[in-house]
């Protein structure tokens, strides 16, 4: 049978409550606010400049219906055109601040997002292994993308215009207060009115705005679990459930966001009706005080012209509430990936150059589901190799990953060249050790890239002659050669050319360590025996260890480990188990050993 070209887990199966499992992060221990200040603080410079140039602008503006004001009441005297000349000046001054300013906003919120886009991906990249456990990394994506973008929005929409709109309003409210304080009084009484209803009515924004990025998150998880297996879904016409399944968490987010925009639809009106009262209280009152003599016409025109001024930042500024709002909900949910703890670097740099490994009374279990290895010992001689068997959850996986310090055991020590790797740094021993996955996950990229993964300053004839060893080489020698594209996930690979890409990364690594995972899993006969061609060529002078499925991989091992219920049942040699391990040679008379 031809090996097929390697498949995602199968989905199509309405969801479990394990399927839907949120990332394992704790809440942000960061207020919102305080992580505003975080973001900001190092772009100090262009964004108190831009707050400057804001507040002068605000104070040009200003100054426009004062020249107004002059300008009207010098109408009968033939001396306009000094007034005329200023007034053009200021609205040129005025045009050239507001550039500059929103070139310094812009400019201070993309520095912003691209330094909290590089902590945020920094720390995803360094969070403990057992964060994407529940394997939802479609919402860490979101707050990569969509949730930086709503702090850009509020960057450069809303903070900094706030400010300039408190100056403009600060200042055109001081202004009219020389002018009329009985008008002011009856514009300052709605206004309060409305803004503490509008402020209080807003901080709703910010619940549902978290809402609405959580349900994007699982949106984004749901669709990129739903299109890494589309084939499996196609192959069994799932895609109508599927089609279900993320109309469902669209209508999440569409539902959480209608929500906000009902809050916003609410606001505006409530602006809206709030100036047009003004207005219409201040013609009112301003009518009957021109009548009586009490203000001059060119005060009421100065003082409606300054009203208009407070009309136009103050709907800006209940803009900037709104999406202020929102951006500080996504940024509960961006420094809940910031403040959650990243993998410890602990240790000291220690060179690994034998390979010997010893398991002494190791104990590990997850933290929800009980012990799954229970005083496991056994020692892997340098430069031998050594198969673990057993029937499914019998903590063979389990042990590579303790190898390679993902997670640490509960009890017990592993002990690698008479070092326990607690007192290892994860570099140093990650170095030495070449791990192939049970899956052989290959990258988006050319057939370089993926090499380069293991080592970095590999030259082509190195990359080349690893692929010579492993049975790849005439595979990539058309026309793209190691620039060959392998596909996202390598879907143009088959699960064997994955498993010996992965072992030509290794053999690049040169670390005298290798583990490999069942890596004869999901293949046919033919490429079965590539493999372990490939096996054999990788592991000469290494130690290895492999988690066997096969028997053909397990019978020229140095030693045999078989476990079951994370415990070893036994040891030995292919022989010596065939007479002393009923398990083992159950397995064995199978030829096929369950995975």
């Amino acid at each position: 049978m031809a090996d097929t070209p390697a498949q995602s887990t199968p989905t199509g199966h309405t969801p479990t409550a394990a399927d839907k499992k949120k990332l394992n992060l704790p809440p942000s221990t960061t207020p919102p606010l305080r992580a505003l200040w975080l973001m900001l603080r190092n772009h100090k410079v262009p964004l108190i400049a831009a707050i400057i140039l804001s507040a002068v602008s605000a104070a040009v503006s200003l100054a426009q219906p004062m020249v107004i004001n002059r300008l009207i009441s010098s109408v009968g005297e033939n001396a306009i055109a000094p007034y005329v000349w200023t007034l053009i000046g200021l609205l040129i001054v005025a045009s050239v601040l507001g550039a500059v300013q929103m070139y310094l906003l812009g400019r201070t919120a993309e520095s912003a997002v691209f330094t909290t886009r590089r902590q945020l991906i920094s720390r995803m990249l360094r969070l403990p292994i057992q964060t994407f456990d529940n394997q939802r990394t479609g919402d860490l994506v979101t707050r990569i993308g969509s949730d930086t973008t709503l702090v850009r929005t509020a960057i450069t929409g809303g903070l900094v215009d706030a400010l300039g709109s408190v100056v403009t309003i600060v200042g055109a409210v001081i202004l009219m207060a020389l002018l009329d304080p009985l008008m002011l009084g009856v514009v300052l009484g709605v206004l309060v009115l409305t803004m503490t209803v509008m402020v209080s009515v807003s901080s709703l924004i910010q619940k549902y705005t978290v809402q609405t990025q959580e349900a994007l998150g699982d949106l984004g998880a749901d669709m990129e679990r739903s299109l890494g297996a589309i084939r499996t879904i196609r192959a069994h016409n799932a895609q109508g459930r599927m089609n279900e399944e993320l109309d469902g968490q669209a209508h999440k987010a569409f539902r959480a966001s209608l929500k906000i925009a009902k809050i916003e639809a609410l606001l505006w009106p409530m602006a809206g009706a709030a100036m047009q009262i003004s207005f219409l209280a201040v013609l009112g009152i301003g009518g009957v005080r021109v009548a009586n003599g009490d203000i001059a016409v060119a005060d009421l025109v100065t003082f409606v012209l300054f009203l208009f001024m407070v009309a136009m930042p103050l709907g800006t500024l209940f803009g900037a509430v709104t999406t202020v709002r929102s951006a500080l909900g996504a940024l509960t949910r961006i420094h809940q990936v910031l403040d959650s703890a990243a993998e410890p670097v602990d240790g000291r740099e220690v060179q690994l150059t034998e390979g010997e490994v010893i398991f002494d009374g190791v104990e590990f279990g997850y933290e929800e589901n009980g012990p799954i290895l229970k005083d496991v010992s056994f020692t892997v001689p340098a430069g031998t190799m050594t198969a673990l068997v057993g029937p499914s959850g019998a903590g063979k996986s389990t042990t590579l990953s303790l190898l390679e310090r993902f997670y640490d055991p509960n009890a017990g020590q592993i002990i690698i060249d008479g070092h326990p790797i607690t007192e290892i740094s994860r570099e140093s021993l990650r170095g030495a050790i070449g791990y192939v996955e049970q899956d052989a996950p290959v990258l988006a990229g050319s057939v370089r890239y993926n090499l380069h993964l293991a080592a970095p300053d590999a030259s082509d004839e190195q990359c080349w002659d690893a692929l010579r060893h492993v049975n790849l080489e005439k595979r990539f020698e058309g026309d793209e050669g190691l620039d060959t594209p392998l596909g996202e996930r390598g879907v143009s690979l088959s699960g064997g050319e994955r498993q010996r890409l992965a072992l030509a990364r290794v053999l690049l690594s040169d670390a005298p360590i290798m583990l490999l995972d069942e890596p004869t899993a999901a293949v046919d006969s033919q490429n079965e025996q590539l493999i372990l061609d490939a096996i054999n060529t990788t592991a000469r002078g290494r130690t290895l260890i492999v988690v066997a499925h096969r028997l053909s991989t397990v019978t020229d091992a140095d030693q045999i480990i078989v476990m079951q219920d994370g415990q070893v049942e036994s040891r030995g040699t292919h022989r010596e188990l065939l007479q002393r391990s009923d398990l083992y040679r159950e397995l064995a008379s199978r030829q096929l050993l369950s995975d």
